[in-house]
């Protein structure tokens, strides 16, 4: 009706253009994976928070660490000169080890490093050792150095060896051996004594940038 009034006066609307939809686009999703043989990344998980002395686990995105694959023994060798050619001087260190005919994982962490220049006992009040939960227990261990002057043991004839438990070259390339002490506690076995492994690995863990 405004238009036949007064057609000369121009015609306004409050209408207004269509809203141009606009698309969030979401960061893709890091992909993590562990190069291993022996552990998963739900151990991975544990590994990191246990590190960094959480009371609650990381979220499974949010591994804070890389698992830098140093040596494994089935590619490498078992034997500690390897084990120091490959691991020497590097500090933040895990090893892992599965028990030979079984689902068993072992393992420790040294935040000190190795070497075979020198032989003696570390003080490394965050070292630790653990068995990981599998097929036929559901919960991991943990077990917290409790004798820190004691932590681990490092020499030539020495591959990795947190106190009483680890690889001596007196034993054979696939033999480790585990004591229960007070050392490290809880224990994360229930036998004592040699035992002999399919594999092991040994990774540095670097902060993620």
């Amino acid at each position: 009706m405004a238009k036949f009034a007064s057609p000369n006066k121009p015609v306004t609307s409050t209408i207004l253009l269509p809203r141009k939809k606009l698309t969030t686009q979401l960061p893709p999703r890091k992909s993590i994976s562990i190069p291993s043989s022996i552990i998963n990344l739900e151990h991975a998980v544990e590994i990191s928070s246990w590190i960094d002395r959480r009371s609650t686990t990381y979220d499974i995105t949010e591994i804070p660490y890389e698992f830098k694959l140093l040596l494994r023994g089935s590619r490498d060798g078992f034997d500690a000169k390897t084990f120091h050619k490959l691991c020497d001087n590097i500090s933040a260190l895990i090893v892992v080890i599965k028990v030979e005919n079984s689902n068993e994982i072992l393992g420790g962490y040294n935040p000190l490093g190795w070497n075979s220049t020198n032989y003696g006992y570390a003080v490394a009040p965050d070292s630790f050792i653990f068995s990981l939960k599998n097929e036929n227990m559901k919960e991991s261990i943990l077990s917290r150095v409790n004798d820190q002057s004691n932590a681990f043991y490092y020499g030539q004839y020495y591959g990795p060896w947190f106190f009483h438990f680890g690889h001596s070259v007196s034993y054979g390339p696939k033999k480790w051996i585990y004591v229960n002490n007070d050392s490290y506690q809880p224990p994360i076995r229930n036998a004592d004594g040699q035992f002999s492994i399919d594999d092991y690995e040994v990774f540095q863990i670097c902060k993620n940038a």
